[in-house]
């Protein structure tokens, strides 16, 4: 970068791309990196050029014209003028005209653009995918028009099981692990398109597969890549860029046609339930599969027939050319799972001007937090502390181990930070509106650090801590994204903050505490039980860890067997007892009719089976996970 004046929030961030050129207005350098303004202009510099890579007057002027509203834009977003970065990266880095293109917007706008070298451009976009992730483990590319970056990035988390690996071949900064040999080659969408309609037979087409086989192991080797990064099933793969963004749009619909919604005797299309890239994810294999089948189609055949959301028609006709590229790279690279990624070029600028104490914080919890802290309605610390203390101890600590696939240690405070957001609504409401706060419809839905998976399970918890009906055509397929025995562990959750809102509504988990109310856990061990006996008088006691007597099938509608989140481990999942102590003595917020009523239908709550699947989905067998006993002392 040229310019490297200070920057203060709000500020302006301009990514002048090969397909498109990107504006945003960022409102704070915090985390989750809050976005108050974004849009994108058509303006496909490389197509522009043309074979003698010049690029066009009038399209030069196009460039002007949107920087100059951009421009005006700031000012309306009191952005000041020193705040704004302008980068640009392969099909400005090509141009035989770069160095005019550049004054003219420089007299025009008093922009100075700062042209990122191919090593830059590899580092900030692998950046742009750590913003994007609670955290990053394995390589990173990045797709655009005229190019693609690889890279690998560990974080703060991974760091300590690599120190075999030679540190010569990785820059540390700020706990994160780069390579200092990112690859950046000229294989983009737009430009691989380009080359391939010039390919006049098979042989051709061959020659140039065997051209980027080649140069992808060459990048291979040069990447210098740990060998902690591979796993017996290959690497995870983190893709961002907009051609690595169509195929994983195109992923998600057929996955809702052919796994997330089965088959019926209907024209109807059905729509993936959680239509965000960022977090989505599938395996190698399926991968594999979908451009085996898209890499030799048509693209105008492609621009006319392909009707898939978020894919343009020209997006569609650079399909072909994304899949062919995405053939080779899975012929030198093993793939185990592959992360789409919404961070580009410039969420990678923004993260890198996080200090340190922002870069290692969780993402998604900060999103909430600030969420959370608008509403009239938030938890005030003491509250939060209370609720957190009193469902820790009502369950198995195993649960809160952040190895285990439902990843409660991070959703869990985020469950409890939302927890009343919607309880001022009308009752009918209260938990449709909750269910949809972290999918594509709710408020939570631009905050990164969510694979599709973690948005499920705390979609789940706050639509049963609100009662649970959602009456939405995709509530089933959302839980089919968990499976049975992590829908339990949602229902019980859920159900527990139920009855301690229920109990003190204005003051919710203190009151609870103060009421004489206590949870003991009573961990079940195949055929014995453990009691735990220090019974806490205020409010519940530790429960004693144990293997689990569930079944080990995997019910998982969602099944994926390379997915790090199976729900057939049965020590994932160990069966327990909720006992219920209710005061000695009378107390109105307990004994209240309201409350009662709460507390004595927990049990056939947590373990109802009306909402927790449709017919065509439920187990012939589903044993509880969870049981509920009520006694009084």
């Amino acid at each position: 970068m040229t310019d490297n004046a200070p920057i203060k929030a709000p500020f302006g961030v301009v990514d002048m791309g090969s397909n498109g050129i990107r504006f945003g207005i960022v409102s704070a350098l915090a985390r989750h990196l809050p976005v108050a303004y974004e849009e994108r202009a058509p303006i496909a510099l490389l197509d522009a050029q043309g074979d003698d890579c010049v690029i066009p007057d009038d399209v030069i002027d196009q460039v002007i014209t949107s920087f100059l509203r951009f421009k005006k834009l700031c000012q309306d977003a009191k952005v000041e003028p020193n705040d704004i970065r302008v980068i640009a990266t392969e099909a400005t880095r090509i141009a035989a005209n770069s160095k005019e293109f550049l004054h003219k917007i420089y007299q025009a706008t008093g922009w100075r653009v700062s042209l990122l070298s191919k090593q830059e451009e590899a580092l900030i976009s692998a950046s742009g995918i750590v913003g994007s992730f609670n955290h990053v483990n394995g390589l990173t590319m990045d797709l655009g028009g005229g190019s693609v970056e690889i890279s690998y990035v560990m974080t703060s988390a991974y760091l300590d099981s690599n120190n075999n690996d030679d540190d010569s071949n990785s820059l540390i900064k700020d706990s994160i692990r780069v390579s200092t040999h990112p690859v950046s080659l000229p294989y983009g969408a737009a430009a691989l398109k380009r080359r391939l309609a010039k390919c006049e037979s098979k042989d051709e087409m061959n020659d140039l597969y065997n051209e980027l086989v080649a140069k992808l192991k060459k990048a291979h080797d040069e990447a210098k890549l740990p060998k902690t990064l591979l796993h017996k099933d290959g690497y995870k793969v983190y893709m961002s860029g907009g051609g690595f963004r169509a195929i994983g749009y195109l992923s998600m619909a057929i996955n809702a046609q052919d796994k997330i919604i089965p088959r019926r005797s209907t024209k109807r299309k059905h729509m993936y339930p959680i239509p965000i890239i960022n977090g989505y994810s599938i395996t190698g294999r399926e991968l594999k599969d979908l451009v085996k089948h898209y890499r030799y189609r048509n693209p105008r055949e492609l621009m006319k027939k392909l009707k898939v959301f978020r894919i343009s028609k020209r997006r569609a006709g650079m399909i072909p050319a994304s899949c062919f590229l995405l053939s080779a790279i899975l012929e030198v690279f093993k793939v185990k799972r592959v992360y789409f990624s919404e961070g580009g070029v410039r969420q990678g600028f923004c993260y890198q001007l996080l200090p340190l104490e922002e870069k290692i914080k969780d993402p998604f919890l900060e999103g909430v937090k600030a969420y959370a802290a608008q509403s009239a309605f938030a938890l005030s610390q003491a509250e939060f502390d209370a609720i957190y203390a009193i469902l820790v101890n009502a369950l198995p600590e195993l649960y809160l181990d952040p190895m285990h696939p439902l990843q409660l240690y991070r959703l869990l405070p985020a469950a409890i930070h939302l927890s009343n957001i919607t309880s001022h609504y009308p009752k009918e409401t209260r938990a449709f509106v909750a269910f949809h706060m972290p999918l594509a419809g709710g408020p939570l839905a631009n905050v990164p650090g969510l694979s599709h998976r973690e948005r499920a399970i705390l979609s789940i918890l706050l639509a049963f801590r609100q009662g649970g009906s959602v009456p939405d055509p995709i509530f089933y397929a959302v839980q089919a994204f968990i499976g049975r025995k992590g829908i339990s562990v949602c229902k019980y959750v859920g159900r527990l903050m139920e009855l301690v809102f229920a109990v003190s509504p204005l003051h919710p988990g203190i009151g609870l505490i103060d009421s004489g109310l206590s949870f003991t856990t009573i961990i079940h061990n195949h055929n014995c039980t453990t009691d735990s006996e220090d019974e806490n008088s205020n409010n519940s006691s530790s429960s004693s860890s144990s293997s689990d007597c569930s079944s080990s099938d995997s019910d998982s509608v969602y099944e994926d067997n390379d997915s790090e989140f199976e729900d057939n481990d049965a020590t994932n999942y160990p069966s327990m007892q909720l006992r219920i102590t209710l005061p000695e003595r009378f107390s109105p917020l307990v004994d209240a009719p309201a409350v009662m009523s709460v507390i004595e239908s927990l049990d056939k709550k947590v373990n109802t089976k009306k909402f927790d699947m449709d017919e065509e989905r439920r187990p012939l067998k589903c044993p509880n996970l969870f049981s509920v006993e009520v006694i009084r002392k």
